[in-house]
């Protein structure tokens, strides 16, 4: 996931509610691609704090991943890909340019009933509840009006794809970043109730 020099000008955020659920959440779509990531978080005032995050991709995209730091480099990078009707969540680390490894500290869960697989898409909503706000040597502001977060995807699924820990391929489909004003992510506390329940 390593980011350009240079901006990727891909596609404008965007924030909504969700009035099926009333979910908050600040969203990013590159239309190259077709990806689309969700990010809404409880309404708190500093980390650490839970991340709820969803992709949603052709089936074109092997994988899709979240740099929760803005660039792969030493911060968490949430990883999910379509394996059969089921979808994967692995959470990795890189200390360098090279593939990054799975990391242990970080407590991720799918939402139950909020994965799908079919022909043509798949979807996943991704529960971080610990792990992903901060880490060593960084942390989410919640109170950003213009956070940056990075992304990536590839064409390639897994070698191993049942395998959470199992090694990804290059971002062949995209790299990027994009900004987020995270106070119109924010879930007051039945709010996120509902979102987290799946």
């Amino acid at each position: 996931m390593k980011l350009p020099i240079t901006p990727l000008l891909l596609a404008a955020t965007i924030s909504a509610q969700n009035t099926t659920t009333t979910t908050n959440f600040v969203s990013f779509t590159d239309p190259g691609i077709e990806l689309s990531i969700k990010l809404a978080i409880p309404d708190v005032s500093s980390p650490p704090f839970p991340l709820l995050l969803t992709f949603t991709a052709p089936i074109s995209v092997g994988w899709a991943g979240f740099a929760t730091g803005g660039c792969m480099l030493r911060s968490p990078l949430i990883v999910a890909w379509p394996n059969g009707k089921d979808v994967v969540v692995s959470s990795r680390w890189a200390k360098a340019f090279h593939p990054p490894t799975p990391y242990r500290n970080t407590t991720t869960s799918l939402l139950p009933g909020a994965t799908s697989v079919n022909a043509t898409h798949w979807s996943a909503s991704i529960l971080c509840e610990k792990g992903c706000s901060d880490w060593l040597g960084g942390e989410i502001d919640p109170n950003y009006n213009n956070g940056t977060f990075g992304y990536a995807a590839s064409s390639v699924l897994p070698a191993a794809p049942a395998d959470k820990d199992g090694a990804i391929r290059f971002h062949d489909l995209a790299i990027g970043h994009f900004d987020w004003d995270l106070n119109r992510a924010k879930n007051a506390g039945g709010q996120w109730e509902a979102a987290t329940r799946g």
